[in-house]
């Protein structure tokens, strides 16, 4: 039972233990304080804390008013270590900005709020010491499991340091799932679920060369991450594909921003090229190429189509709206976590995109 030596109601809630001065750190009620407060065996505590249906209604209702009266706080860390309550589902991204990775963690939230997990997301900012520190504490917390999310070096370097995270959070039986690149090649035990974007900017060049259009153009960042390197490639696929020779007087690189896409397009047609069409590597980068295009008194899509790529909310109410490649960002995060707490078997998956068709493309204009 409780007793009068172990302190008043308001001092076990402040904190405070009989004989000493001051309030002690937070969350200092324990479970053995909240057992006698009720006037039960600290057993019988920890069964109602875990769910047991073998307590009484009564005793577990003294129980919990008990903790609420104490302001007891179960420690749901050593709980999710104990494999019982909630864990944790890690989404670790180099940064939180845009729809794009807005809409891979809806889906894996929905999966993971789903199967009783929460979804824990932390950024990189592309800093590899950041990252190798949020493996680390999301190990030493025994994290559920581990989306690494996006686009990362394409890099020998890269792929030796996740295999060591895969090994690392394997021993606390916390899957790693690479979400939205493609597989390390040289390491098949690293899952990854990603969208062809490849066939996404192929799509694009088939667009318009159905259109009519031969020079047509690329701006997008330069090589080294696997977004830039995967859709670039998807570029000059598509115009072997169609029997048109590369020019590498048509590829133009720009940081994906509306303001330094700008800046390249104003230079790429202050050079003279002679283009008719642009394929974007992203959306963003598209919205800089309407910028110049019109500054320079070109009209789109009747002096020069635009193709973008991811689909962002805003460009359907450009105008004309921007005809754009969209790809699975939802189904990646759903399946990414779905083959993460292990509902679907582990392998690589590569799903694909579609392509959306507004008003920024048409016919080159006879010359």
């Amino acid at each position: 039972m409780y007793h009068p030596s172990m302190g008043s109601t308001d001092d076990l809630r402040r904190g405070r233990r009989a004989g000493t001065r001051g309030p002690a750190r937070v969350g200092a009620v324990n479970l053995r304080d909240v057992a006698a407060h009720a006037g039960v065996s600290p057993a019988t505590a920890s069964r109602v804390f875990g769910g047991s249906e073998k307590v009484h209604d009564d005793t577990r209702a003294k129980v919990l008013a008990s903790a609420h009266e104490l302001g007891y706080v179960v420690n749901g860390l050593a709980r999710a270590m104990q494999g019982r309550g909630p864990r944790t589902m890690a989404f670790v991204v180099r940064a939180m900005i845009g729809p794009t990775f807005a809409a891979l963690a809806a889906g894996a939230e929905r999966v993971a709020s789903e199967n009783n997990h929460l979804l824990f997301m932390s950024t990189t900012h592309g800093s590899a010491d950041r990252e190798a520190d949020v493996i680390a504490t999301l190990r030493e917390q025994r994290v559920g499991a581990v989306l690494l999310v996006g686009s990362s070096e394409s890099d020998q370097e890269f792929d030796e340091r996740v295999a060591s995270y895969a090994k690392d959070l394997g021993d606390v039986d916390a899957p790693l799932i690479l979400c939205g690149r493609p597989p390390v090649t040289g390491h098949p035990e690293l899952i990854s679920v990603d969208y062809d974007q490849p066939a996404g900017v192929g799509m694009a060049i088939d667009e318009l060369v159905k259109l009519g259009h031969t020079r047509i153009a690329y701006v997008g960042e330069p090589r080294g991450m696997t977004t830039a390197e995967l859709r670039l490639d998807g570029y000059f696929a598509g115009l072997t594909r169609n029997g048109i020779a590369a020019n590498p007087e048509l590829v133009w690189t720009a940081a994906n921003s509306e303001d330094d896409s700008a800046h390249t397009v104003r230079e790429l047609l202050a050079a003279g090229t002679d283009v008719t069409a642009i394929v974007a590597m992203t959306d963003n980068i598209a919205v800089g190429i309407y910028r110049a295009a019109r500054e320079a008194g070109l009209r789109i899509p009747e002096d020069l189509s635009v193709i973008g790529f991811d689909d962002a909310p805003i460009v359907g109410d450009l105008t004309p709206g921007l005809t754009t490649v969209h790809p699975p960002f939802y189904e990646v995060g759903v399946c990414a976590a779905e083959i993460a707490l292990g509902l679907v078997p582990a392998r690589n998956v590569l799903l694909q995109p579609s392509f959306v068709r507004r008003g920024s493309t048409a016919p080159p204009a006879a010359r």
